[in-house]
């Protein structure tokens, strides 16, 4: 069932994909879910013979160890052939079992700190700890640390800074008009002095605290029901309902300036931002390049969105001194040299790394990219078109991510009937599988210049051949151009030293010897 599945995705992509293979035995269709982080994910594994292969989890993890896990457990994991994992056994299911147990741990530490630096949704994973008067800086910053802090949080500090208000001023003008003699029995709003004009309060209509609390309310937010009001007799209780407005103005001042703030950041714009659940590495024009791909859900574009990539690894200087989280700039672009990082963000694009010289994983294999310990942090920055304030989506990668002899499908068609290009989002994280040699560039390149040493000697001896006066090469023709008999210089490199012939004439070993690069030897042909 399985199978005829991905026979009938493939029938479908093949309308999408021009002159793309397309079979189950060379694509993995993981779920094609729109979310980035449910739904089955493609990892690598080591296959215990020295190779790799690909394996679908249930949903991207967060370390190596999770990976082990989900692979021991042999429950919810499926190879790339589509076969079931074997049965778990009497310690697969008892590791299982004891799976998160604080008094008894089957992992070992370090696999326990192997977690992601960046989540699949951009969350980094970094607590701090021990710094020095913290809530006091936080408290002298109050804009940002409002803006930082949770919804919840902010409505009930609105909610207690709106309420001790009120009950603030209302124990206030409760003291004026306590003082003022406004409560006592014959002052009240239903004594007979009162009616008659004989006693004048400073707050009318005031029979206890709950008036009081309830003029505070009203004065605070200029409701004004015409019931309660402040009098001329009491010039402190004149200068409080003023203050108290004022207080009233700031408090909401801030509450909208801090609601309006955390509802037009770019943070949920962010989550429209996708991308790809898996990183490949394949070959463009005959180099390895690791490729990713990114993709905006909405209709609306971003205006100078570049994308940035960095690599987090271990490194050991000449000095011995050791930093494990050593932070390395990839370049990265649209371009197959991957050095154009601004993109034209209309659809769906992928980005390129080339594996060359100057990248850290120019000696690295498809082995290599398994078991050596690294994060790939990617980084998306743009503007918003509507609001003009700068965005950042974030997304990671771990070695298990990383396919080694993958392309993306491709996902982008024309429809003649609605004239306009469709985006097919089910395909977001479709990839298919290239042959592809497991040897890092830096192989690859040492074979080629092997290759070329090889041509370019065979090229200068029959040259030298060419040139002699005679068939014998033993013969000298005459001093100023003499020929030497079973002789290799040692000034050569050995990889050109190891192909020169014995019978080579003076002049030519001479010019040898001042050469110091291939392209130099072919020139000299």
């Amino acid at each position: 069932m399985l199978r005829g599945w991905k026979r009938l995705s493939c029938r479908k992509r093949r309308k999408v994909e021009d002159g793309a293979s397309c079979t189950s035995d060379e694509e993995l269709d993981s779920d094609y879910s729109d979310s980035g982080e449910e739904g089955p994910t493609i990892v690598t594994v080591d296959d215990g013979k020295g190779g790799i292969k690909h394996i679908k989890v249930d949903k991207p993890v967060d370390s190596q160890s999770e990976i082990l896990r989900s692979h021991s457990d042999g429950l919810s994991v499926a190879t790339s052939d589509g076969d079931s994992s074997p049965r778990p056994g009497l310690g697969d299911l008892l590791r299982k079992e004891m799976k998160g147990k604080s008094f008894l741990n089957f992992e070992p530490q370090s696999e326990k700190l192997r977690k992601r630096i960046v989540s699949k949704r951009g969350n980094i994973n970094i607590g701090k700890t021990r710094v020095s008067k913290r809530r006091r800086k936080f408290l002298s910053d109050f804009f940002n640390t409002m803006l930082d802090i949770k919804w919840r949080y902010v409505h009930l500090i609105f909610f207690i800074a709106f309420l001790g208000s009120w009950f603030l001023f209302a124990l206030v003008w409760w003291v004026i008009i306590y003082y003022h003699g406004d409560l006592e029995t014959n002052h009240l709003p239903d004594s007979q002095l009162v009616k008659d004009g004989d006693w004048i309060p400073c707050v009318w209509n005031i029979h206890n605290f709950s008036s009081v609390f309830l003029f505070s309310l009203e004065t605070q937010h200029t409701i004004g029901y015409g019931g309660r009001m402040t009098s001329e007799e009491c010039p402190e209780a004149i200068f409080i309902m003023s203050f108290q407005s004022i207080v009233g103005v700031m408090i909401q001042a801030c509450m909208v300036g801090i609601i309006f703030s955390k509802l037009s950041r770019p943070k949920k714009r962010a989550s429209t931002l996708m991308f790809s659940r898996n990183a490949v590495v394949c070959q463009r024009d005959g180099t390895n390049c690791l490729l990713f791909r990114v993709g905006n859900m909405r209709h609306s574009t971003l205006v100078e969105a570049h994308v940035r990539a960095i690599l987090i690894s271990k490194r050991v200087t000449d000095e011995g001194e050791i930093m494990p989280y050593f932070q390395t700039e990839l370049k990265v672009g649209t371009d197959s040299e991957g050095e154009e990082d601004e993109i034209f963000f209309i659809w769906p694009t992928t980005l390129v790394h080339k594996i060359d010289e100057d990248s850290p994983f120019y000696s690295m294999g498809a082995k290599d990219f398994l078991k050596k310990r690294y994060e790939i942090v990617v980084i998306l920055e743009g503007v918003i078109e509507q609001t003009g304030n700068s965005i950042q989506a974030r997304s990671s990668y771990l070695p298990n991510e990383v396919l080694w002899g993958y392309r993306f499908v491709n996902l982008l068609n024309f429809k003649h009937s609605a004239s306009e290009y469709k985006i097919d989002y089910s395909a977001f994280n479709a990839i298919y599988k290239t042959d592809m040699s497991t040897r890092s560039q830096k192989s690859k390149d040492e074979n080629t210049d092997e290759e070329d040493i090889k041509c370019s000697v065979t090229s200068i001896m029959s040259s030298a051949q060419n040139h002699m006066p005679y068939n014998n090469p033993n013969h000298i023709s005459s001093p100023q151009i003499p020929y030497l008999t079973h002789t290799k210089s040692p000034i050569l490199p050995t990889k050109v030293n190891h192909h020169l012939p014995n019978n080579l004439p003076y002049p030519v070993v001479r010019d040898l010897n001042k050469s110091k690069s291939c392209v130099e030897i072919l020139h000299m042909v």
